[in-house]
């Protein structure tokens, strides 16, 4: 029994040493995972409280310094800038300008894009208005003035040159023979001026010709249609031409009047018509019907007007251009503007339109001008333009007089006092060739225009 209980004994022993090192394993192991937590909440806790440094951060040695200098000032105030400055620009004209040269006398349009013009020269040019060329198509023409198209020829009147003809009367020609033209105020003085006028008269060989037009422009087929016209000085002579899509008008300049030129005519009628002169013709306006060339007088006593036009209503109108008379005589020729109708007379040589009595058959004028030296006419749908050189400024000008007041609107106004021997339009615009070789293209709702050159 006691060896049972010393066994039992043994056992118990030797189960609670187990008990014990079992027990002291999971102390240990137990204080090992504690010591291990702790230290890696300390590490990694938020609210662990930081490290102190181990010293004061040592506060800068010195202020910063501040700048050495005040900055330098300038030496001196800076040279003002030598350029000078820019100009404001010159506004665009309102209107563009062809320069094709030569001294143009008379224009007619060809087609929508090209018009002819003649020239001083005795040039016929095929002018390009959308380019500004201009081709040659005729040339060695004595003086063409007035230009006009109908049923495929192209009509021009040629005032002639005769002066190297005269040059017996005419002493400056002695020794210059290469002028253009003559005015009878220069000659001498021992000639007589009555017998230069006949010398004029039986030499001229101022006339109206016609050219077949080409497809090309080209012309050909040169005919004389009126000869025997008379051409006195530079600018009395066969002037415009237009037509009424039947009749060519033809407006031919009178003499000058201090040369008293009826007595000349009346009293050498046979002389001249023995020579196939038609003295008659002058300071009128005459037509024919093509192809025939008959001439008949449709109006007269009007003294040098120059271009002609004919408005859509078939009226005729013309810018008459005068000046004083000279000491002696008593009647003076106002610049007017006429509507020229069949059998109309206009009171030269004798009296003055605006000054004739009341007992005178004298058709009145439509408008005076304010102003002398009246050229160019151009009648539409709205009213006439008529350049004229305005006294008052010394250039030229045109003006729009409409048809119900014909009271005048300035429409355009020259640089220069370079004459303006056309009017045409195209478009709406107007085309104004001038004596100065230009070709000004205006847009008259613009006006009213200067022109700057």
């Amino acid at each position: 029994m006691n060896s049972f209980f010393q066994s039992g004994l043994i056992a118990k022993l030797l189960v609670g040493c187990v008990v014990l090192v079992t027990l002291a394993l999971i102390i240990y192991d137990v204080s090992q995972r504690y010591e291990v937590a702790v230290t890696v909440a300390r590490a990694v806790s938020p609210t662990a409280t930081p490290i102190p440094p181990t010293a004061t951060p040592i506060p800068p040695t010195a202020t910063p310094a501040p700048p050495t200098a005040t900055p330098v000032p300038p030496t001196a105030t800076p040279p003002p800038t030598t350029a000078t400055p820019t100009p404001t620009p010159t506004p665009e004209p309102q209107y563009e300008l062809l320069k094709p040269g030569g001294r143009l006398t008379a224009a007619a349009w060809f087609d929508d894009d090209h018009m002819y013009i003649a020239d001083y020269e005795g040039n016929i040019r095929l002018l390009n208005i959308r380019t500004g060329e201009a081709r040659k198509v005729l040339d060695r023409l004595s003086v063409p003035r007035g230009l006009t198209i109908l049923d495929g020829r192209l009509y021009m009147t040629e005032m002639g040159n005769i002066c190297d003809r005269l040059y017996e009367f005419l002493e400056w020609l002695e020794h210059d023979k290469s002028m253009e033209w003559c005015d009878l105020g220069y000659i001498r003085d021992d000639a007589d001026p009555k017998e230069i006028m006949k010398a004029y008269i039986l030499l001229t060989h101022a006339r109206i010709l016609s050219y077949r037009v080409h497809e090309s422009g080209n012309l050909s087929d040169r005919q004389t249609v009126v000869d025997g016209l008379i051409s006195l000085g530079g600018d009395h002579a066969p002037n415009g031409l237009a037509n009424d899509g039947e009749y060519v008008y033809a407006s031919i300049g009178h003499p000058q009047e201090w040369i008293d030129p009826n007595n000349l005519f009346n009293a050498n009628a046979d002389l001249f018509a023995a020579n196939g002169r038609r003295p008659e013709l002058m300071g009128a306006i005459a037509r024919f019907r093509p192809p025939d060339g008959e001439v008949e007088i449709f109006a007269s006593g009007l003294r040098n007007t120059y271009q002609i036009s004919i408005a859509p209503d078939g009226t005729i109108y013309g810018a008459d251009n005068d000046v004083d008379s000279p000491p002696g005589i008593h009647y003076r020729h106002l610049e007017e503007l006429n509507a020229i109708v069949k059998d109309g007379f206009y009171g030269f040589p004798f009296w003055g339109t605006n000054e004739a009595p009341p007992e005178e058959n004298v058709t009145e004028p439509v408008a005076v001008l304010n102003g002398v030296s009246s050229t160019a006419t151009y009648a539409d749908e709205e009213g006439v333009y008529v350049a004229y050189r305005d006294t008052e400024i010394n250039r030229f000008v045109v003006d729009k007089f409409d048809y119900e007041t014909f009271t005048p609107t300035r429409v355009l106004r020259s640089a220069k006092a370079a004459p303006i021997t056309s009017i045409l339009e195209r478009d709406g615009l107007l085309y104004i060739p001038t004596f100065a070789g230009k070709v000004y293209i205006i847009d008259p709702n613009l006006a009213p225009i200067v022109l700057q050159e």
